[in-house]
């Protein structure tokens, strides 16, 4: 009998979480599942430490969660870079409902998944040709993914987690001044880099009311 490949499913609308577990039931008979499920980024990290020493062959890792409590992870794309410090082996199947072009080029960057979807491309082939060819040591990106990133279109624009935290900070109202009490770096490290984030954002010339406008558009923040 194969082994069971420990697979979770991170989903904060729990209906799709229940359509990707019907959909893989199909292929059980080739692959076989031991199918966890997390709804939010704290119920993740409590799966891992449950796991002890063993880990989640798979993880299928909606990118758009809200951070934990403690803060300490602010979102899907937090979670998925200290997946891939913590579990290195582990591979990793973003999926997403947005489509903007820096916002994938970062992801990549930051997390280099094995798997990237928009959900609007996700249906039961596309899901199951994914999780199957990342099973098999592949990658698979779904069409719209493809395309975004086609040597015509594909811009080198990384947003490091710094600068994220920069944004976030920002977006909860935070002081220029009180930043580096949240982030470890100096007040003009982090005023070089909002400078350079209105440059790479498209807004060199705008405020905190437009950077943040545009962070949000392109789901940074």
């Amino acid at each position: 009998m194969k082994k069971l490949t420990k697979l979770l499913i991170v989903d904060d609308h729990p209906m799709v979480v229940r359509g990707y577990e019907i959909t893989l039931e199909q292929i059980q008979q080739h692959y076989p599942l031991d199918v966890y499920s997390s709804n939010d980024c704290d119920d993740v990290l409590l799966k891992m430490n449950e796991l002890k020493d063993d880990f989640f062959e798979l993880v299928l890792l909606d990118i758009n969660l809200p951070g934990t409590e403690s803060k300490s992870i602010n979102d899907g794309e937090d979670l998925g870079m200290y997946l891939r410090r913590k579990f290195p082996q582990t591979k990793i199947i973003i999926q997403t409902g947005l489509n903007d072009m820096q916002y994938i080029t970062n992801i990549f960057n930051s997390i280099k998944p094995e798997g990237f979807l928009i959900k609007s491309d996700i249906d039961e082939d596309v899901l199951i040709t994914a999780v199957g060819r990342v099973l098999n040591n592949k990658t698979y990106y779904s069409e719209r993914v493809n395309n975004l990133l086609s040597p015509t279109n594909f811009e080198d624009i990384y947003i490091d987690s710094y600068n994220r935290k920069i944004l976030y900070h920002l977006s909860l109202g935070s002081k220029m001044k009180d930043l580096p009490n949240h982030i470890p770096l100096s007040l003009p490290t982090i005023e070089r880099r909002k400078k350079e984030l209105k440059k790479l954002l498209g807004v060199p010339e705008g405020g905190n009311v437009e950077l943040l406008k545009m962070a949000r558009t392109k789901g940074f923040i």
